[in-house]
């Protein structure tokens, strides 16, 4: 997807709206040429991107992957959650006049009882839940070691610091660890969607990739 900015934040930011944009304009179409399903009407899908730019580490959230960054053990969060449950967000969603309540478990937005307040797509609650992405800038450092960016599959039931410890006791090949983290989402119950992506930010000797 092309873009003329230079700031790469800004960058980032148009290039979240512009996949809504054009998500909806395909989904449009589709409709319009075979039919759509009542259920097909308004999919909608989570989106979180990470740049590096030498030394600077930004990362664009929209809805609730997140990102992690384990500097000397410890992890640091990247991102937050953007879901109704969170009173900032929520107000929010309320501001751009669409209904938020209580259902089931925890807050939800409209008619849909969609739990994020930003996504692609899921145009029926369109100017409420947006497409905007939440952007952080973080000055990387020899002490940081890797970043972790993973759907709610993962977060939702392995914490941030048992992500650290089971990559720990893994082999440090990025494959090796993503399997292992998604693996163990699943040993613990979740049949959502799962999707881990781990990054060295260093070399990682021979020794340390073998035991």
């Amino acid at each position: 997807m092309k873009t003329t900015l230079t700031n790469p934040s800004d960058a980032l930011f148009e290039a979240f709206i512009k996949t809504d944009v054009t998500f909806r304009t395909q989904l449009d179409s589709s409709r319009k040429r075979k039919g759509a399903i009542q259920k097909d009407w308004h999919p909608g899908c989570t989106a979180i991107a990470a740049l590096i730019i030498k030394n600077k580490l930004i990362v664009a959230n929209a809805s609730d992957c997140r990102a992690i960054l384990c500097r000397s053990g410890i992890p640091y969060a990247l991102s937050r959650d953007q879901v109704a449950s969170c009173l900032e967000e929520r107000e929010c969603i309320i501001r751009a006049g669409s209904l938020v309540k209580w259902q089931v478990d925890t807050w939800r937005v409209g008619e849909a009882a969609l739990q994020v307040t930003r996504s692609i797509n899921d145009d029926d609650l369109k100017r409420a839940v947006t497409a905007k992405p939440e952007i952080t800038s973080t000055t990387l450092s020899i002490e940081d070691e890797y970043i972790v960016i993973a759907s709610d599959g993962l977060w939702d039931v392995v914490s941030e610091k048992d992500v650290v410890n089971i990559i720990r006791d893994t082999v440090k090949e990025a494959g090796m660890c993503s399997k292992r983290l998604a693996t163990e989402a699943a040993e613990r119950g979740r049949k959502d969607n799962i999707t881990v992506i781990v990054i060295f930010l260093r070399s990682v000797s021979t020794a340390e990739r073998i035991y």
